[in-house]
């Protein structure tokens, strides 16, 4: 049984389009074609198989290049960094948290303070209007003389 392109894909873990290339240029033999779909020996999908693999080797996950781990090692510095920002997020936002609870009790203080002290204004005011009143209504008392007129009454 010859396999198609699709099956001898999945057969051997190599893509479509890798298949497809090799049968183009020759390294691959395959019937069919030309609108019609591509039959491919077992035999001769081993035989390609084996000669691709030494000169694709699959990389394994040991053999990881230098500018991956540069780019991992690099974005666990960005991590720690995000981390520490967010801690002193945190941090701000506590402060502030409390800043405005300083802030509302002061508020408070002073509303209380400036209410006293119109009340305090409001006492006084009625006690000077009060003096006014008694004033009005007060027995005139009799004027002091001057030194002469004294004598002259």
């Amino acid at each position: 049984m010859k396999y198609t392109l699709g099956q001898a894909a999945k057969e051997t873990g190599v893509s479509k389009p890798t298949l497809s290339r090799a049968v183009k240029k020759g390294d691959l033999s395959a019937e069919g074609g030309g609108g019609s779909p591509y039959r491919i020996d077992p035999s001769e999908l081993g035989r390609w198989l084996s000669s691709y693999r030494e000169r694709n080797p699959e990389p394994s996950t040991s053999e990881i290049p230098s500018e991956i781990l540069e780019t991992f090692s690099g974005n666990k510095e960005l991590e720690a960094e995000v981390d520490a920002l967010r801690e002193q997020i945190t941090r701000e936002e506590t402060e502030r948290t409390r800043e405005r609870v300083q802030l509302e009790a002061h508020i408070a203080d002073l509303r209380g303070r400036v209410d006293r002290a119109e009340r305090k204004e409001d006492q006084l005011m009625a006690q000077l209007t009060d003096q006014r009143e008694t004033k009005s209504k007060a027995v005139e008392l009799p004027q002091k003389r001057g030194f002469f007129a004294r004598f002259t009454r």
